[in-house]
């Protein structure tokens, strides 16, 4: 009689389960560990364009041909904001067209309280609503520049805020260029964010970039 022997089948053992599932996960945390470094990087990247776009929309504000006062040029208006307590305001962020559109644009212009002496700023030169911000808020604070010469602005100190303060009013100023730093600061939006708040609060904060730049007559 013949004897047949049966084939069994093989399978994988419980211990052999385990240790291909735990050189899965190995492998799995090995490629997190290789990826996390990119993923941070494409961050990096991003927020260095967000940046980028805010400070180029910033420069082409201050700079634009298009009047941003009323009986004046745009260097009188700036130089009198600054003037007026030292330092100037300008906001930048994404807005929704209207509260229930879907379409984003860029919202930019001087706090609603900036105030000048003698030159009145057109009303769409301000922002009075944000309310509708879809994103961070920029909050750029205007300075005198190191470039400024000294017979025009008085020092009051290191722990005085603003530090440099102009003296001569804009017909006394005979600079053919305003020079300017400009501190960048990020806010949270929605019902938080505060346009009334003093400027030694906003400067405890660490600015995402400090820039300088000059506005010629």
């Amino acid at each position: 009689m013949k004897m047949f022997k049966r084939k069994q089948k093989k399978g994988f053992s419980l211990i052999e389960t385990v240790l291909s599932i735990s050189i899965f996960l190995v492998i799995i945390l090995v490629l997190l560990a290789m990826l996390g470094p990119v993923l941070s990087s494409v961050d990096e990247v991003k927020e260095a364009d967000e940046i980028s776009t805010i400070v180029e929309s910033l420069n082409g504000f201050l700079l634009a041909n298009s009047s941003l006062a009323v009986n004046g040029s745009n260097f009188d208006l700036i130089y009198e904001a600054v003037k007026s307590r030292g330092f100037a305001t300008i906001y930048v962020f994404r807005s929704y067209v209207s509260k229930n559109s879907p379409n984003i644009q860029l919202s930019i212009g001087f706090s609603p309280k900036e105030t000048t002496s003698s030159i009145r700023m057109e009303r769409s030169a301000k922002i009075y609503d944000f309310q509708n911000a879809a994103g961070p808020i920029y909050r750029a604070i205007l300075t005198n520049g190191p470039q400024m010469p000294k017979q025009y602005y008085r020092d009051r100190g290191r722990s005085a805020k603003p530090r440099y303060h102009l003296t001569n009013d804009r017909y006394a100023f005979k600079n053919n260029y305003l020079p300017l730093e400009i501190s960048l600061f990020s806010n949270d939006h929605g019902l938080e964010f505060l346009d009334s708040i003093q400027l030694k609060d906003i400067l405890e904060k660490k600015p995402i970039v400090t820039y300088f730049t000059v506005i010629n007559r």
